[in-house]
């Protein structure tokens, strides 16, 4: 591999030669012997050096080449030293960086095996130097390229064959990233465009060898836009099997220029890019489509490697209302947040097709599809089809759109005493024995109350978190029952939205301290009376069945609105609202006032009139007609039937 300089006599000191001002290489064997031992030969000896140098950086040799010798005479490792300051212009020219080369090329710096910087910038530098007119630098470029073909020219290419056919092997698939390109990947079935940054190889205990593919993409956050990093790891055992060449376009994430697809592909996401960095702080949305709950480990489950788990994503079907709150979700689950760095020209093309969000439904930390997420239809007449009397709904409206969230939200002491906690419960009257029986078991629903509380939450354009003491208190444990209801208190705090809790019944009865028999239900209160205390906030609590109210939070409640069953009057206002939601071309009513008449003789609640009406629509749907008073009769008259067959006796 050495070449000689004509013009370099073997006479010439070697002090007085200018570093990598001699265009030829330097080489040393590195062979480790069998106790353990290594012996560093040289392999060159133009300049009459007779011992190994200790700074290869000071060498007036253009390359110093040190190759890594095992017992079996295999080279493990090579390594170059490139001092030619013919090179290293080269290079700030043609490369300028290079991520994984911690120099900006203005001094001597080292190369390791597999060199990738060099198959990166091969042809770059080859054409750099066929156009080059300096004879001085095209020899010393010559050199280099003596050298990438020694090392490096069988790799290239068997790589270049692959990948004409659009393959590529395990350990061959560094080649492919090239720093700075497009790579392309998909997240629930969308395109997410990021720029390679570099490929680093490891292992897993559990999964095998894998390598990852670390890439920077765009990003927002309360300060600005810019450049954010992420990574995807690629495992050899579930994308290259039995250790053969994958289709390039089957991998995780892979080249843009392996994907056929148009440049329409950019102009859609540079429409979806513009929407991303729209999201910014915290937005109540409404979603349809799929999305990804981010699963958590039970709560009984350990291990000492699980810091290193990645997150798990299952896909769930969502139709309802969002929050987008990428910070807490962060500080959440990973006690961090993304680093956006500004860069002046941010790429919105590289934006991610998913915000980080919190499913109302699901209660659940989610990744939602940016083309799926879309601005409330606020229900803002919502509030005139609340039945309520004229003096309670007044009183509830004033509260509500009165109430002041404080702006320094994180500040718990600060909340003390601010929140509105209002009382919904049920008013029985005197029903015949079996109906008495299931109101003192159940109470009245459809009465009105979860309607009460998403009406507020319409009214004030805030989002409607809901929730139930079965669910607070799955564990039936004071301490995970407080972790519980204090999340839910920070959320809603955060996030300005009101809090709907049913079935509090466990918290208004009133305590018996003498017995000492009841501990864990008096545990259970003392926490929902701690936290409730520090909220500022709007909470809505139901019951439909209380005997006497415990002292302490009847003191914290600041309305109380009873419902009963609706009257005549009443169901006749529910029937006309209902009926009026259906659109004119998908009912037929004779006389829709006579046909309200008829209907509202039926003792029903709010919930089961709707129910009903909606179960009419779908048998007239099945009929392929319009929606008549005949379809909500046969709907009637099997809930009846049904009713009779489960009491027979008292009905």
């Amino acid at each position: 591999m050495a070449s000689t300089d004509s013009s370099m006599g073997q006479d010439t000191p070697p002090e007085s030669l200018s570093q990598g001002s001699v265009c030829e290489p330097l080489i040393y064997h590195h062979v480790k012997k069998k106790d353990g031992s290594v012996q560093v030969d040289q392999k060159s000896d133009d300049l009459n050096l007779e011992k190994d140098s200790e700074d290869d950086k000071e060498s007036p040799y253009a390359l110093v080449i040190r190759r890594h010798i095992s017992e079996k005479r295999e080279t493990e490792s090579v390594t170059v030293q490139i001092n030619s300051q013919l090179l290293l212009n080269a290079f700030q020219q043609v490369i300028g960086s290079y991520p994984t080369v911690a120099t900006d090329f203005k001094e001597s710096f080292q190369l390791k095996s597999p060199f990738q910087i060099l198959f990166h910038y091969w042809d770059q530098l080859a054409t750099y130097r066929d156009e080059n007119e300096s004879p001085e630098m095209r020899q010393h470029l010559n050199l280099l390229f003596r050298f990438m073909e020694q090392e490096i020219g069988a790799d290239k290419r068997l790589i270049d064959g692959m990948v004409r056919k659009e393959m590529i092997s395990f350990k061959q698939a560094w080649a492919i990233y090239h720093p700075g390109d497009l790579a392309y990947t998909e997240v629930m079935g969308k395109t997410w465009l990021m720029r390679v940054r570099k490929v680093s190889y490891e292992e897993s205990r559990n999964r095998g060898p894998y390598f990852t593919v670390h890439t920077s993409y765009c990003d927002a956050n309360e300060q600005g836009i810019g450049e954010a990093t992420t990574s995807i790891d690629v495992y050899q055992k579930e994308s290259f099997p039995s250790d053969q060449p994958a289709k390039i376009s089957s991998l995780e994430i892979y080249p843009r220029k392996f994907c056929h697809q148009d440049k329409q592909l950019e102009e859609e996401l540079l429409t979806r890019g513009k929407k991303y960095i729209s999201i910014k702080g915290v937005q109540t949305k409404h979603y349809e489509g799929i999305a990804q709950y981010l699963k958590e480990p039970p709560a009984n489950f350990w291990d000492p490697d699980m810091a290193d788990f990645p997150a798990v994503w299952l896909p769930f079907t969502e139709t309802g209302r969002i929050v987008l709150d990428k910070k807490t979700f962060e500080e959440d689950n990973f006690n961090d947040s993304t680093k956006v760095q500004e860069i002046p020209d941010p790429e919105l093309i590289l934006c991610p097709p998913y915000a980080l969000g919190y499913s109302m439904d699901r209660k659940d930390w989610c990744r939602f599809l940016v083309d799926n997420i879309h601005d409330v239809a606020w229900k803002e007449d919502m509030w005139e089809s609340l039945i309520l009397e004229q003096e309670q709904k007044q009183l509830l409206q004033a509260l509500v759109t009165s109430h002041v969230y404080p702006e320094d939200t994180r500040n718990q002491p600060e909340q003390k005493g601010k929140g509105l906690v209002i009382l919904l419960q049920v008013c029985t009257s005197p029903r015949p024995r079996a109906l008495a029986n299931e109101i003192s078991r159940h109470g009245t629903p459809g009465s009105g109350k979860t309607l009460s509380a998403e009406t507020a939450a319409e009214m004030s354009k805030k989002a409607l978190m809901y929730t139930s003491m079965g669910t607070l208190n799955k564990y039936d444990f004071a301490s995970a029952f407080e972790a519980r209801l204090q999340e839910l208190l920070r959320y809603a705090t955060l996030w300005k939205a009101i809090i709907l809790i049913d079935e509090v019944d466990v918290f208004l009865e009133r305590r018996d301290n003498k017995s000492g028999t009841d501990t864990t239900r008096n545990a259970l209160v003392a926490v929902f009376l701690r936290q409730l205390e520090y909220f500022s906030g709007i909470v809505f609590l139901t019951t439909n069945r209380i005997g006497s109210l415990d002292e302490a939070m009847e003191s914290r409640i600041h309305l109380s609105i009873s419902f009963g069953q609706p009257d005549m009057e009443v169901r006749c206002r529910i029937w006309q609202q209902v009926l009026d939601t259906v659109p004119p071309d998908e009912i037929e009513l004779a006389d829709h006032a006579s046909s309200v008449l008829e209907l509202m003789k039926h003792d029903l609640n709010g919930r089961q009139i709707s129910n009903a009406l909606n179960t009419a629509r779908t048998l007239a749907r099945f009929e392929k007609c319009k929606l008549n008073l005949s379809h909500i009769k046969t709907v009637l008259k099997v809930r009846q039937s049904f009713r009779l067959r489960m009491a027979p006796e008292d009905i």
